[in-house]
């Protein structure tokens, strides 16, 4: 199984953050601080998506009643009905909210009036949840009731100390120096995706019995650049 699946965040305690505002901001909405809707926005692979996806579970528990289905959900011709049933339904189950989490939603090609009228309406008991890569491709008026949080791309001294959390549980021990070297070759990307996929070479050479190349020295010349490969 490859490292990014099998240590997909279970909890927002998991998830690497791009810096501490946006930390405590998602811990406020955690905790009922803050309320209201989302726009998550960044580039690919920058944990907006794990945010979108546990932090329901937070406000309204484990059980929290989520839509997913943007495309289908927003064809209803009775959009204003479905949501109101909906926010009455997670009322009665005794849960916070009810939830629409929509991730992709630049990609969106269904009319959306309905939706942030029901999102004014029904504003007490509804939380719609929303990542992009574009926010500027999400219309206007849903940006508008919505609290934008960026997701910048990750630095490779970012995923250190999880790299190495993750590397240890595997029996591999290496110098944050070693790590952080390995990861800065692919820092470019800032995707997370891309530095566990690094992290799935250093595994493998491991459990090959290869030699890791150590960090190069700063200190001579020429300096030579080691890849995991």
């Amino acid at each position: 199984m490859k490292t990014a699946d099998k240590y997909k965040p279970t909890n927002l305690g998991e998830v690497i953050y791009p810096n501490e505002a946006v930390r405590i901001r998602i811990q406020a909405y955690m905790s009922g601080q803050l309320e209201g809707n989302l726009l998550l926005w960044g580039p690919n692979g920058t944990g907006k998506t794990s945010v979108a996806d546990l932090l329901p579970q937070y406000i309204s528990g484990s059980d929290a009643q989520i839509d997913t289905d943007f495309e289908s959900i927003l064809k209803r011709s009775d959009l204003g009905g479905y949501i109101a049933n909906s926010c009455s339904v997670a009322d009665l189950c005794g849960h916070k909210k009810y939830f629409m989490v929509f991730h992709e939603f630049d990609n969106v090609a269904c009319n959306v009036n309905e939706l942030w009228t029901a999102m004014d309406k029904h504003s007490d008991k509804l939380m719609v949840i929303i990542t992009t890569n574009n926010p500027l491709s999400v219309h206007k008026s849903l940006r508008s009731r919505c609290d934008e949080i960026s997701f910048p791309a990750l630095t490779a001294r970012q995923v250190l100390p999880r790299a190495q959390k993750l590397l240890g549980v595997e029996g591999v021990n290496l110098p944050d120096a070693q790590v952080l070297h390995y990861l800065e070759q692919i820092e470019h990307f800032g995707d997370l995706r891309k530095y566990f996929a690094k992290l799935d070479e250093i595994l493998l050479l491991s459990r090959m019995g290869a030699i890791l190349p150590p960090t190069p020295s700063t200190s001579n010349k020429p300096r030579f650049k080691f890849l995991v490969v």
